[in-house]
């Protein structure tokens, strides 16, 4: 008995030991706990191998076992499958010295396709080495937690090129996710050529000196419904070359968090002028970004009340000021080099003696000039205690056809404190000079609408100014109406705007409209209307200042067509007039 009894158990451990071998077709990657740098090298060999053989063979499920798991290396994802943990609760992975990535090495820049991550932790080991401000070594840790893509440093140094612009990386899910890199390295999600890309009901925490998810060179990406929150810079940016994204419901708190003060300091050793550090939760740096959708989105701090950017004191301490200054700033959105962008159902609140801004937008320029285009703000939610420019718009354009430059229609501005900028005004028109050709250029903005917003303010002292450096107009056309500041009504505008306009319409064989005067304007205005060529249909029309000012000219149109009405200072001259767009309906 004792001898067959001996056989049983031999074959009993043989069928274990093929059970649990990692070379057997397992339901379950067989990861191994424990912290020893060999069972973490082992770990990472063994994963690798089951995503290597689930993508060659086309099985695609790679199953995580629930764990904390420790891995050396770098875990290279490969087309066709799905990595999935147990819950991002249980299953956890922590990279000690490398990335998971698409791409076997920094320049190598694969194709994939198909890969799917969901339900499971990966994070950085908050161990590895990172920056430290006041000692500021040169070895820190530099790499992002999850790579989608890249693009190369000569691609970087470069700036947009349309030509580079290739999807690599198709077809990437990612559901139910923890990412967690420990304030240890860049950002925490990077996204770059790639389309059709989803990050669905996951957290985004903790990134190091960049931020909480980059997209670059990429078309069709979708943030859906995520947490992304204690980030060295933005929460969510889009650098360039980017189309056709959806960023909806998520919660994004905590943004430029480290970052200033190492901008600070590499300003200051350059020998550039200092000026602030104003990077949004979320971001559009641009250029060539465009149709871009940003809806139902919470944007604040979790920190105290009125309390200062976490940079700030340790710029004073670092380089021994008298005062903390409010060199890093925040600002909820920023809309630099894009088009076609619709802000709208969002909720931000800011209570920080360092908030900047709600909105911002500006052109870019590298190797391709975007200009603002098509940009609506609507039905969003703003609540500060002090601001210093709640919205601030540079060097807009029209879309002639659409009859839509920039909007900001139906929004609810709180301003429980001040408005910080010298007018005290909710909206700043500025100029942008470029130089060419050894001549300055500078670049106004064409049209703005703002429509219905609500106002709570106690010192709103203009709803927009522009402030120009060229001394001429710095916004062509206002359309202004139906805006509230405390309750009641508040129409007014000043400083370098060509015309404002309350309302614009075709009935009856006329075309009618409202002027508002500026605070600063005192001349009469001439309007005509123009065919879409410049040929002038109409006599000239003299509106004098009043309060508001209606004019009505006589003109039969067809549905359908397209006119232009140009209104002067001037009258019989109107190659510099103020020039509106419009579509008979």
């Amino acid at each position: 008995m004792k001898k067959y009894a001996f056989i049983a158990g031999i074959v009993i451990s043989i069928l274990l030991f093929f059970a649990v071998s990692p070379v057997a077709k397992a339901d379950t990657v067989p990861l191994i706990q424990g912290t020893t740098p060999e069972i973490a090298t082992q770990n990472g060999k063994i994963l690798q191998s089951a995503i290597n053989q689930a993508s060659s063979a086309k099985t695609k499920n790679v199953t995580l076992p629930a764990g904390l798991f420790y891995i050396n290396g770098q875990i290279t994802l490969r087309s066709h499958i799905i990595l999935t943990g147990a819950s991002a609760a249980t299953t956890k992975l922590t990279m000690n010295n490398a990335p998971m990535t698409t791409d076997s090495t920094g320049t190598s820049q694969e194709s994939v396709t198909d890969i799917t991550l969901q339900n499971f932790t990966l994070q950085y080991n908050p161990n590895m080495s990172k920056y430290d401000y006041f000692t500021n070594p040169t070895n820190f840790y530099k790499d992002n937690l999850l790579n989608i893509g890249m693009y190369t440093k000569a691609e970087s140094d470069a700036g947009y090129k349309a030509i580079t612009k290739k999807p690599l990386k198709t077809n990437i899910k990612i559901i139910n996710m923890i990412f967690n890199a420990n304030k240890v390295g860049n950002s925490v999600v990077n996204i770059a050529k790639a389309k059709n890309v989803t990050i669905q009901n996951s957290q985004i925490l903790n990134s190091g000196l960049q931020n909480g998810i980059s997209i670059t060179y990429s078309d069709q990406v979708k943030i859906l419904n995520n947490t992304v929150k204690n980030l060295g810079r933005t929460g969510i940016v889009l650098y360039y070359g980017n189309s056709n994204t959806q960023i909806i419901n998520n919660k994004v708190s905590d943004w430029m968090q480290r970052y200033g003060s190492y901008h600070y300091d590499a300003v200051k050793k350059s020998g550039e002028t200092l000026d602030s550090m104003q990077d949004a939760a979320i971001d559009s740096y641009g250029p060539a970004n465009n149709y871009l959708t940003i809806q139902n989105n919470q944007i604040n701090l979790s920190t105290a009340a009125n309390k200062v950017n976490p940079n700030n004191p340790l710029i004073a301490k670092k380089w021994h000021l008298k005062t903390v200054p409010n060199y890093t700033r925040y600002t909820a959105f920023r809309a630099s080099g894009a088009q076609n962008v619709l802000y709208q159902g969002n909720t931000v609140n800011i209570d920080s003696p360092d908030t900047f801004a709600f909105f911002t937008t500006n052109m870019r320029k590298s190797n391709t000039l975007t200009r603002p285009k098509a940009i609506t703000l609507v039905g969003n939610q703003f609540t500060a205690r002090n601001i210093d420019y709640p919205v601030r718009i540079f060097a807009g354009i029209s879309d002639a056809n659409l009859l839509n430059g920039i909007t900001i229609q139906s929004n609810n501005f709180r301003i429980l404190g001040k408005i910080n900028n010298y007018y005290h005004s909710l909206i700043n028109v500025r100029e942008v000079p470029i130089t060419e050709n050894k001549r300055i250029t500078y670049y106004p903005t064409e049209l703005l609408s703002v429509l219905g917003n609500k106002i709570q303010s106690t010192n709103l002292g203009t709803m927009v100014d522009g402030t120009s450096t060229s001394k001429n107009d710095v916004l062509k056309t206002l359309l202004m109406t139906s805006n509230t500041n405390n309750g009641k009504a508040y129409q007014i505008a000043k400083n370098y705007i060509g015309i404002t306009l309350k309302s614009v319409s075709y009935s009856n064989n006329a075309l009618r409209g409202s002027m508002i005067w500026n605070l600063d304007e005192t001349k009469p205005k001439y309007v005509v209307i123009l065919n879409s060529a410049g040929k002038r249909l109409t006599t000239e029309q003299k509106i004098l200042k009043s309060n508001l000012a209606n004019f009505t000219i006589p003109i039969k149109l067809l549905r359908g067509t397209s006119i232009q009405i140009a209104i002067s200072e001037t009258k019989g001259y109107y190659p510099q007039s103020s020039i509106i767009s419009y579509k008979i309906k």
